[in-house]
């Protein structure tokens, strides 16, 4: 339980800055809604490796695969996956953060994917 608390602040956190950052332009937002996105699509087909090959070194050893796949039972309780309702893109520090609101069949879900400026 104490891992998901932690989770949670992090997401806010994340949420926290992405409101503190510059709108993308459009052609932007397209790229990297369109990344995070297929970052959403490996975590419901729970390809976590393919996710963890997209991380820089660092942070390679600061999450693994298998750390992901901690996130499995809140998907599998969230139904099937339908579609992304919302995607906004935000530049902040040289990062780029993107926040998808998506919908399943049980529940919604928000993903934040922080993008640096070496991808």
């Amino acid at each position: 339980m104490k891992k998901w608390a932690i989770v949670l602040v992090g997401l806010i956190i994340s949420v926290l800055l992405v409101g503190c950052g510059d709108k993308a332009d459009e052609d932007t937002k397209e790229v990297y809604s369109a990344k995070a996105e297929q970052v959403v699509n490996w975590i419901n087909e729970k390809n976590y490796d393919k996710i963890t090959e997209q991380f820089d070194e660092n942070l390679k050893t600061q999450l693994t695969a298998e750390q992901l796949a901690q996130i499995e039972p809140v998907i599998v309780a969230s139904g099937d996956f339908e579609k992304v309702e919302k995607s906004t893109v935000e530049e902040k520090d040289g990062m780029k953060i993107v926040v998808l609101v998506t919908q399943y069949s049980d529940d919604k879900r928000i993903f934040t994917v922080t993008y640096d400026s070496e991808e």
